[in-house]
């Protein structure tokens, strides 16, 4: 097979929001991102980075001229991993994202795994370290 022309290099996945600035507080606020820069003007941006160098930009959907559909059925989801599932599924739920199922153990891996979703409806799976 050809080596690709193009290198990809990694950039922030991109969520729109309905409910742009609760998005951003959820983000910030429970899941723990920092915002590393915010834009607004002709449209609303705010790129936020975790401590382990995840980044996520959140953007308003009507700005991008986007109707946010039922995002169950979304054909991409984030992962994230966590040394504690149980205990961040419960930090999640307090802070307003609701848990989809988990924590659940793989008993032949011996790994935690679970699913939330943002205020915003978008499902993330959530896993341990020890998956594989």
């Amino acid at each position: 097979m050809d080596q690709p022309k193009h290198e990809l290099k990694p950039r922030e996945s991109v969520i729109l929001a309905t409910d742009y600035a609760s998005t951003v507080a959820f983000y910030r606020d429970v899941l723990g991102f920092e915002v590393t820069n915010e834009f607004s003007g002709d449209y609303h941006y705010t790129n936020l980075r975790a401590a382990s160098g995840i980044q996520v930009g959140i953007a308003m959907a009507s700005e991008m001229g986007v109707e946010p559909a039922d995002r169950e059925k979304n054909s991409v989801i984030l992962q994230f991993e966590v040394a504690d599932v149980p205990a961040f599924l419960k930090h999640v739920e307090a802070g307003g994202g609701s848990i989809q199922f988990g924590p659940s153990k793989d008993a032949g891996a011996g790994f935690f795994y679970g699913a939330f979703r943002d205020p915003e409806g978008n499902p993330m799976w959530v896993v341990d370290g020890n998956c594989p």
